[in-house]
């Protein structure tokens, strides 16, 4: 460890001080019996491993640093919950049910048939769920997997399909997916355009660039970490509307409750033999998080809240199981924590709106909710993923958008601009600097990393500043309960010592995900990348075919915007025919002109309208500054 980045005496009075808080039961050992009972093996291996060798999840990586104590360089009560995130394996949850958790970011939930297993939630990554279907089908049954239930719309509980069923399965009719009917909608505009928020953002929020250890990643709330490897998709076959549906797959009853939430689209799926009842993400081990810092828009905090208190109807269910985390065990135990969920959940959203009502801002509304003291004290609602400051800013944003009211908020100077009038106000970079030393002396860590940002933002190569930013960042990744902030400040510090990372990146592939779009959906997605000033003056249409298919749609670029519609023209300019494989390398920007003309694919016209098209799109970096603030692609021409 760098000797500056041991924790000062002020991150040890923070963590002191929650270990002495009344509020904190520490010698409640409940959570840990709940996360290992049932235990059936813990696997030994050091890390699973891809095809090629490369290691997509860590197990004595985690282990060899979460068997200690709490160090001084992690809040104790996100350590605990690091320490309960870290119990793996495979688990009978009760007569017929089994869990896989710790093996991934997510949990996979086995019900056994008489003939095979239904499986709710199929991890993120084909090989994270090929080694949960290996550990079942070694040390419970030798059966296939004949359903799988999509809980919801985020990647981590739909992409390791492949690894437990295939498309051919799925085809025959041997297999059955079981998912809402609008859950294909939602996952394209999920990972069509964003693909699950900025994926440098990601990076921030899960510490995917951290070492893991004592001063780097250690967990993120919902898990340990994101695994790498392949995410895949196959079409849901039995859909569930919002009132509701029931299934039977080889005589096991499913009741499947609509149950928006963390995902826009979800379901609460019950096993009434089982009396055991999974709620996707809509409850887990720690505070909802209603807004994610990688980047999405905010979720609907009071249809939230609802999906938790209709999942009460159930009145009979004495096991509750989630996408992460562990069980809760005993119809009371399940009543209780649902009804904290939900009110916790509640609770933020109504006293949000009440301020807000008030006029309160969100940084004021921000800083000043605290949970009722019966709520406050749940382990299971403390803030590691979630937190109250970033949604209370989440549940504003979601009614009344950026803007607070206020005019002088309304217009403000680019980031770069004002941090330089800023700095000049104040009498230059080397008297901020003074202070700024002075306040962290102080251990002012909050408004030193603000103050210094606005240094490196108007002189992104003061290496003084840089290295005192990077210092409080560190400080406030120690104090932090959050594991999503935990990471973000880490990171930011790596960022300001190393700058951006080199090399590729260990990110999931989507491919797969892109290739069960059609035609129109995954050209689309293209729009954003247009580079507008370079389309200026430029008109001109293109028809895209798919090869041995009747899915085809059309591009037109006007007035420097791309459109793309779900039919041919007959008055295009060009029509390309090529394979779906293709066309979703081009949509994730993986492909290009030179990969089309070496290809297979035909372009019948006008084909400088397609070398036109290419020259106008841009390529998206892996990595862009959030930290250090430098110069980014084009900015020059952005802002002249």
């Amino acid at each position: 460890m760098r000797n500056k980045d041991k924790a000062s005496s002020f991150t040890k009075d923070v963590h002191r001080n929650a270990v002495s808080d009344p509020v904190l039961d520490w010698e409640n050992r409940q959570d840990f019996e709940d996360a290992e009972r049932g235990l059936i093996v813990r696997p030994v291996d050091e890390a699973i491993l891809d095809d090629a060798g490369n290691i997509v999840w860590h197990h004595h990586a985690f282990e060899n640093c979460l068997c200690n104590e709490a160090p001084d360089t992690a809040h104790p009560s996100l350590w605990r919950h690091a320490q309960l995130n870290n119990i793996r394996g495979l688990f009978k949850v009760t007569d017929g049910v089994y869990q896989v958790r710790g093996e991934s970011q997510a949990n996979a939930t086995f019900v056994e048939t008489e003939n095979g297993f239904i499986v709710v939630d199929v991890l993120t990554t084909v090989e994270t769920a090929r080694y949960a279907l290996k550990l079942v089908q070694e040390h419970v049954a030798d059966k296939p997997v004949l359903a799988a239930v999509y809980s919801h719309t985020h990647s981590d509980h739909f992409g390791g399909i492949k690894g437990m069923i295939s498309e051919e399965d799925v085809e025959s009719g041997r297999v059955r997916i079981i998912a809402t009917e609008d859950f294909v909608d939602w996952v394209i505009k999920e990972q069509g355009l964003a693909a699950e928020g900025m994926p440098a953002r990601g990076d921030y929020m899960f510490g995917e660039n951290l070492p893991i250890g004592e001063t780097g990643l250690i967990d993120n709330g919902l898990g340990q970490a994101i695994e790498g490897g392949t995410v895949t998709f196959i079409t849901p076959t039995d859909l569930v509307g919002k009132s509701g549906n029931t299934f039977e797959v080889d005589g096991e009853v499913i009741e499947c409750m609509y149950a928006p939430g963390e995902a826009p689209t979800g379901l609460h799926v019950y096993f009434p033999e089982r009396k055991t009842m999974q709620v996707a993400d809509n409850c887990y081990m720690c505070l909802a998080n209603i807004y994610t810092i990688r980047g999405a828009f905010p979720r609907d905090a009071s249809s939230w809240s609802d999906s938790i208190d209709r999942s009460l109807q159930f009145e009979d269910v004495d096991i509750l199981v989630g996408g992460h985390n562990w069980p809760v065990f005993g119809r009371e135990n399940v009543r209780a924590y649902l009804k904290q969920q939900r009110d916790a959940i509640k609770f933020l959203h109504d006293q949000t709106l009440r301020l807000m009502s008030h006029g309160y801002v969100p940084a004021e509304i921000a800083n000043a909710l605290e949970l009722p003291p019966d709520l406050e004290r749940a382990w299971s609602l403390r803030g590691y993923y979630g937190s109250i400051k970033h949604n209370v800013r989440g549940i504003y944003a979601y009614y009344l958008g950026w803007y607070d009211g206020n005019p002088a908020t309304l217009d403000p100077l680019p980031p770069r601009e004002q941090a330089g009038k800023i700095i000049e106000y104040m009498g230059g970079a080397d008297a901020v600097m003074k202070r700024a030393q002075e306040d962290f002396d102080s251990g002012a860590y909050r408004w030193v990393v603000h103050i210094l940002d606005q240094v490196v933002w108007a002189e992104p190569d003061n290496g003084e500043a840089r290295e005192l930013l990077a210092r409080a960042h560190t400080q406030l990744g120690y104090q932090t309960e959050n594991a999503t902030w935990r990471n973000a400040y880490l990171s930011a510090a790596q960022e300001l010592r190393h700058g951006l990372p080199e090399g590729s990146k260990n990110h999931r592939n989507m491919r797969d995900v892109m290739k069960g779009m059609d035609a129109v959906s995954l050209i689309g997605s293209m729009s954003i990348r247009l580079n507008g000033p370079k389309a200026n003056g430029q008109s001109f249409t293109i028809n895209w075919k798919v090869s041995g298919t009747d899915d085809e749609c059309s591009t037109e670029v006007t007035n420097s915007v791309f459109h793309a519609r779900p039919a041919s023209d007959p008055e295009a300019d060009a029509t390309v025919t090529l394979s779906r494989e293709l066309l979703s390398q081009l949509a994730l920007g993986e492909a290009g002109e030179d990969e089309l003309r070496n290809s297979e694919a035909t372009i019948a016209g006008d084909e400088r309208v397609v070398t036109r098209l290419f020259e106008m799109l841009d390529t998206f970096p892996l990595w862009f500054p959030i930290s250090t603030h430098g110069k980014k692609a084009g900015e020059d021409e952005v802002f002249g």
